[in-house]
């Protein structure tokens, strides 16, 4: 790596602030697998910021049309991509090579990275409506501003089924995602032909 390069890493690696290493390493996490569009990777901090409190204060998420929203997530990015840390390909977001050589001098805490994939393992694959359904269920509190639950709620069964075969939750998070109890949800799968076990 030439000098003006290495120099350039590292008078961006010491100016970044706490919220763009996060949302850097969200980005980079699973070999800088791409975030397949801005609803996810604000889901994904989101999430993370639920399990790491210091988050939810930095990146102030609040009820907006799509379910939980950070103006804070959303102008880093756009800066982000600006500094050619981040590019975007159609909806999808993935770090330039400049931005993948500063993703690994970002050193999170092992609980911190361990969450960031598990998190991005989980939703990358979703649709936007079933990361929006499981998102509006687990925090009923951001469904206050949505444009898309009243919607959603008439295809809940279908998404609850989706992601609980796609083995993306527990059965019971599936039941209390489609809104019925266990015993309801089984017969559901059974009227189906979906075997599973409770």
């Amino acid at each position: 790596m030439n000098e003006i390069r290495e120099n350039k890493l590292k008078e961006l690696f010491s100016s970044l602030e706490k919220e763009e290493k996060i949302i850097i390493y969200a980005i980079g996490a699973l070999d800088n697998a791409p975030v397949r569009s801005k609803i996810k990777l604000q889901k994904l901090l989101f999430l993370v910021s639920n399990v790491f409190r210091e988050y939810e204060d930095l990146l102030e998420f609040e009820p907006h049309l799509f379910g939980p929203y950070s103006e804070i997530v959303n102008d880093i990015l756009e800066d982000l991509i600006k500094m050619e840390l981040v590019e975007k390909y159609g909806s999808s977001y993935k770090l330039t090579p400049l931005g993948n050589d500063l993703y690994t001098r970002i050193q999170p805490t092992k609980e911190l990275e361990s969450v960031i994939i598990d998190f991005k393992d989980f939703l990358n694959d979703l649709s936007e409506n079933e990361l929006l359904s499981f998102i509006y269920v687990t925090y009923p509190n951001y469904i206050g501003e949505s444009a898309k639950w009243n919607e959603l709620k008439k295809d809940r069964i279908r998404y609850a089924i989706s992601l609980l075969k796609k083995q993306k939750i527990s059965f019971s998070k599936a039941s209390e995602l489609a809104g019925l109890n266990s015993i309801e949800f089984d017969e559901q799968l059974k009227s189906r032909g979906i075997k599973w076990r409770v």
